[in-house]
């Protein structure tokens, strides 16, 4: 049988090139909407196929430079090409955007400042229509189904429906590679989002 759970995790990153970066809107270019615009780094609003039938949910964006300024694929995000690349996938099936969409560097307001800014994703669904929604971590899940009680380990290993758009959950890539035990299952449920993608989307959408 086939092995489709073996990534190596600690692999040289500087092959890889970024997925394309989503432009900010006009609306959202100077937001001072939260305290995070006082942290000093920058909006990153999504990366890959703005129009894509996939959106990856993740808490928020890890750097896209390094000190330097230059390109730079951080660990979280090896992770996930390598499991999108794994599977079939690639950055034209995905669209990957965040609950916060500046990274935070210090002590912040966590609720107020991803209650503001969840709203941005809410009209992304609204106006995008995505077929399934991925959340990676226990973040995203609970703030997408506006729940602080839920945990991936309750969620993963199926397909969910959320306010009539399929939803699937698995573990953040920064905690598969801190708990390389969490890789298999991680695997696992990018199968079952892509196998589901490919083959059931249309009749599963049908029964709803």
């Amino acid at each position: 049988m086939e092995k489709r759970d073996k990534l190596d995790l600690f692999a040289d990153t500087k092959s890889l090139e970024l997925w394309a970066e989503d432009m900010v809107p006009a609306e959202a270019i100077d937001c001072t909407r939260c305290e995070l615009y006082k942290h000093g780094g920058r909006i990153i609003w999504g990366e890959g196929n703005p129009q894509a039938a996939i959106v990856v949910l993740l808490d928020n964006p890890g750097a896209r430079e390094n000190k330097l300024g230059e390109p730079f694929v951080c660990g979280s995000r090896k992770t996930l090409y390598d499991a999108v690349s794994k599977v079939g996938l690639d950055e034209n099936d995905i669209y990957l955007t965040f609950v916060l969409r500046c990274r935070p560097r210090r002590k912040y307001d966590k609720d107020l400042s991803r209650s503001t800014c969840i709203k941005f994703l809410h009209n992304h669904l609204l106006n995008k229509k995505p077929k399934i929604i991925f959340c990676l971590g226990n973040i995203s899940a609970q703030w997408y189904l506006n729940n602080p009680a839920v945990t991936i380990k309750e969620l993963r290993g199926k397909i969910h429906s959320h306010e009539n758009i399929l939803t699937a959950f698995s573990y953040h890539p920064l905690a598969v590679r801190r708990r390389p035990v969490l890789l298999q299952l991680f695997i696992q449920d990018w199968n079952l989002v892509a196998d589901f993608y490919r083959t059931q989307l249309d009749d599963f959408s049908s029964k709803q």
